[in-house]
């Protein structure tokens, strides 16, 4: 494991005197879950043993909150992968074992455990993309310079391992000290013996999903327009806690069976980040550039369920332009790359969405550039406005090449050189039932640079459409399919 931009962090609990103040350390696991390796030795002088005890204290963590702990009845050296670096109390130095372990020990992994501490959570997290560190490993290890034992109730002269587990568990998902209300993540240890309405909110907030900001529902094949401006919610208010005070809106997507889709987040203004979620503001995917410019694009296959999508920027932007302005979201279910932009003649608004691409796999992979012995095929697609189906329409095809030739597709199939723009052909018609929710069009068939005696050459293809009702306005797709033949 790299440690390269990784985050550290410890978490103690100490007998009476230091205060902390309390908030949620900027830790989470990236699933609200984590499996710890519990095979303590022994039997405490109350005659429970220390495992039954420590499972206890996860049971309640998962039982009471929106975060599960896994049991793995396994022994794992709490310090493994870590040595001692000569600090008098401080994370030692190395990476860990990936394994989450717990055990008693004379000192932190080679480091002294610092006065009055009575255990130590040490959390090895890497950095994650909405203000927290992405936990990887945490361990727990408990001072046997103490005397220890396992009971209920006010405090006594031995130590109640219990409880301090129960504490020490709470820094393991991502929580510090709370002093200002009752909680067992108190600073200090005293009569509390389980978790409290504080230490269970502050888990919920981690990992129950959304804050109080407003979730839109998202439609699949629709385009949306907003924008990201002051006043939005942030990513900070959405999952309460973190550093990340960008602006964000969220959509609610639900899915009645497993869909393949294509989700594209469009800015001149944002330096834009999209992001699927669970329900409960669990990463699926990111992306931030992936669409060229300034613009996001996720392909994905997600089952049947209830997601998250955020339309998010930076809160420094360092690609692009900005942190507040409009976007267009786009989703389809289709599977050609989406191109979008969505155009027409005089600059309307349009939620119509384009994809198109060349292939030469059959649809398996698409790419822009092909050698001159490839057989390639083009294909695009119309998901028409809403407002736009069922109407009757006709249908337009145009190929710029590299060398300034510009062609138009006529009623015969054939594309035909043209002169200008404006003297484009309508190349097909709708049939009686109007624009359909999908119109799909084959562009290209096994075309093959050699056999044409073709090579450097490129071309850029658009496709659009416009009402009969209103002849003059055609919508087409601003970003063209584009292929070159070396």
């Amino acid at each position: 494991m790299s440690k390269r931009q990784c985050a550290l962090a410890i978490g103690s609990l100490l007998l009476p005197g230091a205060i902390l103040a309390y908030n949620l350390d900027g830790n989470r696991w990236p699933n609200s879950e984590a499996t710890f390796n519990v095979g303590i030795p022994g039997l405490a002088p109350s005659g429970i043993t220390w495992n039954d005890a420590f499972e206890d204290a996860l049971a309640q963590w998962s039982d009471e909150t929106e975060f599960t702990f896994r049991i793995n009845d396994t022994y794992a050296d709490p310090c493994e992968g870590f040595t001692g670096n000569g600090e008098t109390d401080g994370f030692p130095d190395g990476d860990g074992d990936g394994l989450n372990g717990v055990d008693f020990s004379a000192d932190v992994c080679g480091n002294e455990f610092g006065d009055s501490v009575l255990a130590l959570t040490l959390t090895y997290a890497l950095p994650g993309n909405l203000g927290f560190a992405l936990i990887d490993q945490t361990d727990i290890i408990f001072n046997n310079a103490f005397t220890w034992d396992i009971y209920s109730g006010p405090r006594r002269p031995e130590v109640d391992f219990r409880r301090v587990a129960l504490h020490e568990l709470g820094h393991a998902i991502g929580l510090d000290h709370e002093d200002s209300e009752i909680a067992m993540m108190a600073s200090s240890i005293g009569d509390l013996d389980s978790l409290q309405s504080d230490d269970i909110e502050g888990a919920n907030v981690l990992y129950g999903g959304p804050g109080d900001c407003e979730i839109t529902s998202l439609h699949i094949n629709s385009v949306v327009d907003e924008l990201l401006q002051e006043g939005d919610c942030s990513v900070l208010e959405l999952y309460g806690g973190g550093i990340d005070t960008s602006f964000v809106d969220t959509y609610e997507l639900n899915l009645d069976q497993e869909t393949t889709l294509s989700i594209l987040m469009e800015s001149a203004a944002l330096d834009s980040a999209l992001f699927i979620t669970d329900d409960k503001l669990t990463g699926i995917d990111f992306d931030d550039d992936s669409a060229g410019q300034c613009d996001s694009l996720i392909n994905t296959t997600l089952p049947a369920g209830k997601y998250l999508v955020l339309a998010n920027t930076y809160a420094e932007p360092f690609k692009c332009a900005g942190n507040t302005g409009s976007y267009k979201l786009s989703i389809s279910t289709n599977t050609l790359p989406i191109l979008n932009k969505a155009s027409s003649a005089s600059g309307a608004s349009s939620k119509s969405i384009f994809h198109g691409g060349a292939t030469s796999d059959g649809g398996l992979t698409y790419k822009s550039s092909f050698l001159s012995s490839e057989v390639l095929s083009v294909s695009a697609s119309i998901q028409p406005d809403p407002s736009h189906i069922g109407q009757a329409a006709s249908f337009y095809m145009v190929a710029q090449l590299s060398t300034g030739q510009k062609f138009a597709r006529n009623s015969s199939g054939k594309f035909q050189q043209i002169a200008k723009l404006s003297s484009i052909p309508a190349f097909r018609q709708t049939s009686g039932l109007g624009l359909l929710p999908e119109e799909t069009f084959s562009i290209f068939k096994s075309l093959q640079g050699d056999a044409l005696g073709v090579s450097n050459l490129s071309a850029s293809i658009f496709v659009g459409y416009s009402l009969d009702a209103n002849p003059g306005e055609i919508y087409f797709n601003g970003k063209p399919i584009f292929f070159a033949i070396d």
